[in-house]
């Protein structure tokens, strides 16, 4: 039944990459090709379960007949998973191969937010390519978990977002209802700021359509505010001073908890430890973590998010953008690293939440990442051309030898 979903996947990518560039269809099945490697090879060789069993057995459970509590993101996902087994078999593995497709499919909408956001821009072939073998997010795509879904459901419901708002397309908006109740099911707090993220990019249409001219971000500033107010207010509702402590004490169990001393007394020590956490969220773990093969694996990954990160912010800075595309997909990376910065305290959570938000940074760098693409392409092209054409004057070479 595993290679049932293999080759449903596998046609499913075809057809849907059928009208696609030629780079995506070739470096997107390579990258579906490792997906399925690793679904089938690596996977059952790897010592850590992560929450594959939990949520194996909520879909078995529901297959039997259990009763599934609408209000619970497991049991939502749980009857996603339930979906796939009773069409390709109860096997953690065929939800593996189903999200390898979904980790392959974010860099389409991720690629229409770049083009949108530096608009014009040419290609987006170098943040494809990052969208699609950037390592952890790789890695965590692929596992039989909720990740691979929630991530694409994310970028698709921003991208749908920037379609109705700054595109006015305005029928667009009808697709956004039933991405935001699939995701709110699955992940509310990825949910809740998308939403905040919408409104602000209606904010911020609407004061460019008064004004009528061009505004730019830093004088968005004060326009932050009021969504920043909704996103903490938003934030207090769903995580009480109590249930963050508790969400903490949760979070730190095992050997790859970090800040585990921290306790939250009132609101003004949650905003004191605000940036510190968000630090953490994003870059953790650092050389001085190392506790196992998983940490030293971590580590070798931070180079590349400091590069990413810096390169997203001096792009932001230095190339012209949409301001209504970039404030709420800004809304969302900050809200996203302060929000789980104040509650993961875990460096395997910690790397498989944030994601989303090395996708955004993606976005951010994109002509960056652009420019980077193209200068080795040239580096490899030319001495590949140069040394086709010493091949053919050779060959004419050989060809008046005889007849001389």
């Amino acid at each position: 039944m595993v290679a049932l979903a293999v080759v449903a996947v596998v046609l499913a990518f075809a057809l849907l990459a059928r009208r696609r560039s030629r780079l995506f269809q070739a470096s997107g099945g390579l990258a579906l090709a490792a997906h399925l490697a690793f679904a089938l090879v690596v996977l059952p060789l790897l010592p850590y379960t992560w929450d594959i069993g939990e949520f194996h057995a909520i879909a078995t459970g529901l297959l039997r007949g259990a009763e599934a509590n609408p209000f619970s993101s497991l049991d939502a996902f749980g009857t996603v998973q339930a979906v796939l087994y009773a069409m390709f078999g109860a096997d953690p593995t065929t939800l593996a191969v189903v999200n390898g497709l979904l980790a392959v499919l974010m860099a389409l909408p991720a690629c229409y937010l770049a083009r949108r956001l530096y608009d014009p821009l040419e290609s987006t072939d170098g943040l494809l390519l990052a969208m699609l073998f950037l390592p952890f997010p790789f890695l965590f795509s692929s596992l039989p978990m909720r990740d691979g879904l929630s991530t694409l459901l994310a970028l698709a419901l921003l991208a749908v977002c920037v379609r109705a708002i700054a595109d006015r397309r305005h029928w667009w908006g009808l697709a956004a209802p039933p991405l935001w109740a699939m995701l709110f099911f699955l992940r509310e707090e990825l949910a809740l700021l998308v939403l905040l993220g919408a409104a602000g990019s209606l904010l911020v249409a609407g004061l460019r359509r008064v004004a009528d001219r061009e505004v730019t971000l830093a004088s968005l500033a004060l326009a932050g505010v009021p969504v920043g107010v909704a996103g903490f207010a938003l934030f207090t509702r769903l995580f009480p001073v109590d249930a963050l402590n508790s969400r903490l004490q949760y979070r730190i169990m095992g050997g790859a908890a970090y800040l585990g001393f921290e306790r939250y007394g009132s609101w003004l020590d949650v905003l004191l430890a605000a940036p510190v956490r968000a630090i953490y969220f994003q870059f953790a773990p650092f050389p001085l973590h190392v506790d196992s093969a998983f940490d030293l694996v971590a580590v070798l990954s931070l180079p590349l998010l400091v590069v990413l990160a810096t390169t997203a912010y001096l792009t932001l800075r230095r190339v012209e953008h949409d301001p209504v595309v970039a404030f709420p997909l800004l809304v969302v990376y900050l809200g996203g690293i302060v929000g789980y910065g104040l509650i993961d305290s875990n460096f395997g959570t910690t790397i498989r939440h944030r994601s989303v938000f090395v996708f955004l940074l993606a976005v951010f760098a994109a002509p960056a990442l652009e420019s980077w693409w193209r200068s080795l392409r040239l580096r490899v092209e030319v001495p590949l051309g140069q040394r086709r054409d010493r091949d053919e004057h050779q060959r004419e070479a050989e060809e008046l030898d005889p007849r001389a």
